[in-house]
C-alpha cells in the first residue's frame, strides 16, 4: 500500500471516528430529565412526619419543626439527610467557601414543598407526610412528582436548555426576600457557583435518558442508597431531531430493543436485573449476527487469507532480503498480489470490516449508556449503570457483601479473559497451522510485519480491557457476550475452511 493511501485511510478513519463518537454518544437527556435527576440527588435536608414525636424519634440530632401552613406535617432537618448535599457542603468548607446555614436549607425546602403542592393541586388541609413522600413505591409522593420544579421552569419564553436552573435562582431569591433567613445565612455567589459546578459535573456522568416509556429509572446519587428519577418518553423523532443522525439510525433502535426485551422478560416473571441481563444477551446476539451477515463476504475473505499462509510462506522464502532489496520487495509484492487475485481475495477487506464494525460498536455503546432500563437493573448486587471501576475502587464495598463488588470483579476477569481469547485465537490457529508446514527460510520483512500486527493486537486488547473496567457494567456484559460470539465464529469458520480441501479431494 502506498504511503499516500495509508495516510488517506488514516485520515478517513479519524474523521469517521470523530463523526461516530459525536453522533452516537450524544445524551438523550432533556432539561426536564436533568431536573428530575438533580432533585433525585439533592432532595433537601428535611424528612417529613405526621407528628412532632415521630420527627424527634427519627433524628434526635436534627432540628424539628412544623411545616408552615400544614397543620399535620412536621419535619426533622439535618444536613446529613441528603448524602449528595452533605458531600457538597463538606467540600465547600474544605475549599474555604462560606456555606449557608441549616436554617436556610430548611426554608428552601419549605419553598420547594409549597410550589410542589401548588403544582399538584391538592388542598393544604389534605396534605399529610405520607402524601408528601409517598406511602410506598406504587404511591408516588408530591415531592417525587413535582420536586424537580426546584430546578426546572415551565416559562414558555425560555428555550429548553435555559429552563434548567431558572427556578433554583427564583426559589433562592424567594428565601432571601422572605425575611425568615438572615443575609449571612444565605449562600454567597461563590457557594452558588461551587454548588452548581459540582452538581453539574455529577449529573454529567448520567446519560441514561433513552426511555421508550415514561417512568422512574436509574440509581442517582449515592451508589448504595441511590434514588430513581422520572424520565420522559423518547420517540424516534426525538432521536433524529434532538440527538443526531446516527442516534436516530442506530442508537435509538438498539435502545428500543433493550426496553422491549426487558419488558418482555419482566412480563414473564423474570426479576429486575436478570431481565436486563437477558435483554443485553439477546441484543448482543442480534447485533453481532447482523454484523456477521453484512460483513460475511469480507470475513470469509480474511479466513481464506489465513488458509493461504502456507503458499504465502513459500513466496516469502523465495525473497529473504525483501526488507533491504528493492527488487525482491517488488517481486514479493507482485507474487503475493497475484496469489490473492487467483483466489479472488482483496487484502483490504479487513479494513472494510473495521469501517463497518466501528460505528456499530460505538452506537451499541451509546445505546447501553443511554438506556434508562439498564440504569435500573441490579444483577447479584451490581448496578448495571455503574462502572466496574467505581464499584471496585470504593474500598467500603469490599466490606459489604451486598455491594456487588464480587460480581463486578468476576465480570471484569471473565470479560478480560474472553476478550483475550477472542482477539488472539486467530493468531493461535494460524501459528498451529504453520507448525504443520515444512520449515522454510525466514523472511525478515514478514517477521517485522508480524511483530507489528502482534503489537497492534495487544494494544487494542489492553484498550478494550481498560474501557471495560471504566465504562458501565452493562457494557462489560456486552463485551463478554460479544467475545464468546467471536470465539464461536472463529472456531466455526476455521472448521469450515479446513473441511473444504478434503471435500475437493474426495470429489476428485
Amino acid at each position: 500500500m502506498k504511503k499516500g493511501t495509508k495516510l488517506g485511510l488514516g485520515f478517513a478513519s479519524l474523521l469517521l471516528g470523530a463523526m461516530v463518537l459525536s453522533g452516537c454518544t450524544n445524551s438523550f437527556c432533556s432539561s426536564k430529565d436533568k431536573a428530575h435527576i438533580l432533585y433525585a440527588m439533592d432532595y433537601g435536608v428535611c424528612a417529613y412526619y405526621d407528628s412532632e414525636e415521630a420527627a424527634m424519634a427519627a433524628d434526635s440530632q436534627g432540628v424539628v419543626g412544623q411545616v408552615e401552613g400544614l397543620n399535620n406535617v412536621w419535619y426533622s432537618a439535618n444536613i446529613t439527610n441528603c448524602i449528595t448535599l452533605n458531600g457538597l457542603y463538606t467540600g465547600a468548607v474544605k475549599s474555604s467557601i462560606r456555606v449557608p446555614t441549616l436554617k436556610y436549607y430548611i426554608e428552601l425546602d419549605n419553598v420547594v414543598l409549597k410550589h410542589a403542592i401548588e403544582a399538584d393541586g391538592i388542598a393544604a388541609s389534605e396534605v399529610t407526610a405520607a402524601k408528601i413522600t409517598g406511602d410506598n413505591q406504587d404511591d408516588v409522593g408530591i415531592l417525587i412528582r413535582h420536586g424537580y420544579l426546584k430546578y426546572y421552569s415551565y416559562n414558555d419564553e425560555l428555550k429548553d436548555s435555559k429552563k434548567l436552573w431558572e427556578n433554583y435562582s427564583i426559589y433562592n431569591h424567594e428565601v432571601r426576600m422572605s425575611g425568615k433567613v438572615g443575609v449571612d445565612e444565605c449562600p454567597t455567589n461563590d457557594y452558588f457557583n461551587y454548588y452548581q459546578n459540582q452538581i453539574k459535573s455529577k449529573i454529567g456522568g448520567y446519560r441514561s435518558c433513552l426511555a421508550t416509556k415514561q417512568g422512574f429509572y436509574g440509581n442517582y446519587g449515592d451508589y448504595k442508597n441511590g434514588r430513581t428519577a422520572e424520565i420522559e418518553k423518547k420517540d424516534w423523532g426525538y432521536a433524529w431531531k434532538r440527538v443526531g443522525f446516527l442516534s436516530g439510525l442506530l442508537v435509538y433502535p438498539i435502545g428500543w430493543l433493550i426496553d422491549t426485551f426487558t419488558a418482555g422478560f419482566r412480563g414473564t416473571g423474570v426479576y429486575q436485573g436478570w431481565a436486563q441481563l437477558l435483554a443485553i444477551l439477546f441484543v448482543t446476539l442480534i447485533v453481532r449476527t447482523l454484523m456477521l451477515l453484512v460483513t460475511f463476504k469480507q470475513t470469509t475473505a480474511s479466513s481464506k487469507m489465513q488458509e493461504l499462509q502456507p503458499e504465502i510462506a513459500k513466496i516469502q522464502a523465495k525473497y529473504p532480503n525483501s526488507n533491504t532489496n528493492q527488487y525482491e520487495k517488488q517481486r514479493l509484492a507482485q507474487e503475493t498480489q497475484a496469489l490473492y487475485k487467483k483466489h479472488k481475495i482483496n487484502p483490504f477487506t479487513s479494513i472494510l470490516v473495521m469501517f463497518v464494525q466501528f460505528p456499530i460498536f460505538i452506537c451499541v455503546w451509546g445505546a447501553m449508556q443511554g438506556s434508562a432500563e439498564l440504569s435500573s437493573g441490579k444483577f447479584l448486587g451490581l448496578n448495571l449503570s455503574t462502572s466496574i471501576s467505581q464499584v471496585l475502587t470504593t474500598w467500603s464495598n469490599w466490606k459489604d457483601p451486598t455491594s456487588g463488588v464480587w460480581t463486578a470483579l468476576a465480570l471484569f476477569l471473565i470479560m478480560a479473559i474472553a476478550q483475550t481469547v477472542a482477539m488472539l485465537l486467530p493468531q493461535w490457529l494460524a501459528k498451529a497451522k504453520k507448525k504443520k508446514i515444512a520449515k522454510l527460510g525466514k523472511n525478515p520483512a514478514q517477521k517485522e510485519n508480524d511483530n507489528k500486527m502482534k503489537w497492534f493486537t495487544y494494544i487494542m486488547l489492553i484498550m478494550i480491557i481498560i474501557m471495560g473496567f471504566s465504562l458501565v457494567s452493562a457494557l462489560g456484559v456486552y463485551w463478554l457476550v460479544g467475545a464468546l460470539f467471536s470465539i464461536a465464529q472463529t472456531l466455526i469458520t476455521h472448521a469450515i475452511m479446513n473441511r473444504k480441501p478434503k471435500n475437493r479431494t474426495s470429489k476428485k
